[in-house]
């Protein structure tokens, strides 16, 4: 049997000063500074002939169009295609603008460097694949809860539900690499969004701070956030100030590590890989659609889905709920993100996420029935992965 080997490579994307933040529409001036440098990282599986990556950035999230744009960069520099090759975004609101931004450009110059770096360390992942092993885990963690708050009146505002549907757990994937350190995935469903709209400092938020935690406590380790289904989450952000991004981060790495201290080791074989585009129809005009990203990997007896929108954490719930795999992990800002992913029933309620993707390149909301078709398509996809 082929083994399983397991590379990392990591780069620093940190942008210039003066360019335009995203996550904040009313937010126009440039960064004045940078609190803590931003990163890609690249991790590669391997088992025989088939390879698989995934690249996870400190950045808000990727247009379509850059996506297109880096893929065949990547294609270039190591051979890999388009369909074995996962990016997530991990939606710090405290990054730099990229793409189209309020039918604005980004930052062309930049843009390359985000494009070379990722080639860099896609390519140093791919000369560091290394024996591995593979085990799960998950632990509770409490930094924020749902964000769609019933007012007096019954209009939902963004604000705090404690109530609501929320995934409270932060999930682990560890790879124990012979002579190398481990890589440790971690994900939770949650928004980087505890700096607000007046900050306008460079930072990956709770995020970043959780890896800088992870990796001083456990110098062994390389450790690599992966961004959730979070649309509809938000992190307790009453001080809105880095002493509180600094908390969470500690939190969150607490998570991690009483997460590694209770795994249980998985199968990595066979390692299997798909994507594809859902045409999702949209409110305004339903004869028109509009391109869903959908991609999945599974490794063994454990499987990732990863969509390319920002998906409510119902959509994370119920990859959970159908799918047959011992580990599943559900992504949102996957391989881009084409705007608010809601369910049906968020549209009756209202409130910002059911009409926020006018301000984003669709243009329109989506149609409710797009739950429907989104939970269809993740399904199919857990059952092709699964065979």
């Amino acid at each position: 049997m082929s083994p399983f080997r397991v590379g990392h490579g990591r780069e620093c994307i940190t942008p210039p000063l003066g360019i335009k933040m995203m996550g904040y529409g009313h937010r126009t001036e440039g960064a004045r500074d940078v609190h803590d440098d931003l990163f890609v990282n690249a991790v590669t599986f391997r088992a025989g002939e088939e390879t698989a990556a995934l690249l996870a950035y400190d950045l808000c999230f990727f247009d379509l169009p850059l996506v297109d744009k880096i893929r065949p960069a990547l294609e270039e520099r190591t051979g890999l295609s388009a369909d074995c090759i996962l990016l997530n975004t991990s939606h710090t609101h405290a990054g730099p603008r990229v793409g189209i931004w309020n039918d604005q450009e980004g930052t062309e110059d930049y843009e390359r460097s985000i494009i070379e770096k990722s080639a860099d360390a896609l390519d140093a992942a791919l000369q560091d694949a290394t024996d591995s092993a593979f085990d799960v885990g998950g632990a509770p963690v409490d930094i924020g809860c749902n964000r769609r708050e019933r007012t007096a009146e019954g209009k939902v505002k963004l604000g705090v539900n404690p109530q609501g549907p929320r995934l409270a757990e932060m999930t682990v994937w560890r790879f124990g690499r012979k002579g190398r350190p481990d890589v440790v995935l971690f994900s939770t469903p949650m928004h980087g969004t505890t700096l607000d709209g007046h900050n306008l400092s460079i930072s990956a938020d709770w995020m970043g701070a959780a890896v800088r935690r992870v990796e001083e406590q456990m110098p062994d380790v390389r450790a690599i956030f992966l961004q959730g289904c979070g649309a509809d989450q938000n992190p307790y952000c009453e001080d809105a100030s880095f002493d509180q991004v600094e908390q969470h981060g500690r939190t969150a790495a607490e998570a991690v590590e009483r997460a590694l201290n209770h795994t249980r080791q998985l199968f990595p074989l066979p390692l299997r890989y798909g994507m594809r585009q859902v045409p999702l129809p949209l409110l305004d005009d339903e004869s028109k659609t509009w391109p869903l990203p959908l991609h999945g990997l599974r490794l063994g007896d454990a499987v990732l889905i990863g969509l390319g929108c920002e998906a409510f954490v119902e959509y994370a719930l119920f990859g959970r709920s159908v799918s047959e795999a011992e580990q599943t992990l559900v992504l949102a800002y996957t391989d881009g993100s084409v705007g608010y992913l809601p369910t049906a029933n968020a549209y009756e309620e209202g409130g910002y996420e059911t009409e926020a993707n006018r301000r984003f390149r669709v243009g329109s909301p989506f149609a409710p029935r797009c739950e429907e078709i989104v939970k269809r398509a993740m399904k199919e996809m857990l059952d092709a992965l699964a065979v």
